[in-house]
This record gives C-alpha cells, sequence and structure tokens, in this order.
C-alpha cells in the first residue's frame, strides 16, 4: 500500500461528492470548493519547491489566489501582486489553522521570513509582503 502524496489532496478532493467537500468547506469557514482546491494546489506547489531546495522568494503563480470576502484577508491587504506570492500562500494556509488553533505555525514561519539574507533584488515586496519591515506580524496577531 502506498500513502498519499501532498499533491494528491487537492486532487481526492475533488473527487468527492460535494456533501463532503461542503462538510470540509464547513470545518474551515469556507463555501467555495474550488478555491480550496486552488489553495491545496499552490500548497503542494509551495512544499514541492521547499523540498527540491528551489527558490522561492521571487516566484509567482500565473493565476492570483481567490480569497473569500472576509475581514481576515482585508487586515492583510492583500493585493493581486500578494495574492501570486509567498505572502498570499502564507496568508490562506494561516487561514486554515482553524483545524489546528494552537499551531505556532505562524510564528515559525515570520521567523524564517525574517532571517532572510540581504541578497540585491531579495526583498521583501519581492515576496508579496506589504514593505521591506519584514513580516507583518501584528496583522497575523503575533
Amino acid at each position: 500500500m502506498e500513502a498519499w502524496d501532498f499533491g494528491d489532496l487537492s486532487e481526492f478532493f475533488e473527487l468527492l461528492n460535494s456533501k463532503y467537500q461542503n462538510l470540509i468547506l464547513a470545518r474551515v469557514g469556507l463555501d467555495n470548493a474550488k478555491m480550496l482546491s486552488r489553495w491545496m494546489q499552490q500548497t503542494s506547489h509551495l512544499r514541492n519547491r521547499c523540498a527540491h531546495h528551489t527558490r522561492i522568494w521571487n516566484q509567482a503563480s500565473a493565476n492570483p489566489l481567490a480569497v473569500p470576502d472576509d475581514r481576515y484577508f482585508q487586515t492583510l491587504g492583500l493585493d493581486p501582486h500578494a495574492l501570486k506570492r509567498l505572502y498570499g500562500l502564507v496568508a490562506v494556509m494561516w487561514f486554515l489553522q482553524k483545524i489546528a488553533p494552537a499551531s505556532t505555525w505562524i510564528s515559525e514561519v515570520a521567523d524564517q521570513i525574517d532571517r532572510k539574507p540581504a541578497m540585491p533584488g531579495c526583498t521583501f515586496k519581492a515576496m508579496g509582503f506589504p514593505d521591506e519591515t519584514g513580516f507583518p506580524r501584528k496583522l497575523f496577531g503575533i
């Protein structure tokens, strides 16, 4: 028996009967199965880039992530540039923390991002963040 790899998650989610998709969507506070599936796909792409030591700081998705009209996303000030970059993906991944409310993941991600080396062109803006001051911890409640 072979275990699923992370990339299978979105494919199996899409194959689920809408009744079961809706149960999952309700658990994470969403109502759009295509949106959640896209988030899963982009998370898988990020995981693969990290696992294969590919740079992620200036990677852009061809299409911006869709986000619900939710106060959480409005507070983060996600523009189309951010929604194609790491900042947008971190934002949607942290939105899903509802399934693990005790997680310290966001603090660990913030620490990693703030430790990025100072290199020409490797900017926080290139990663989609609002400015060059580092990870916007206050916006994420950390």
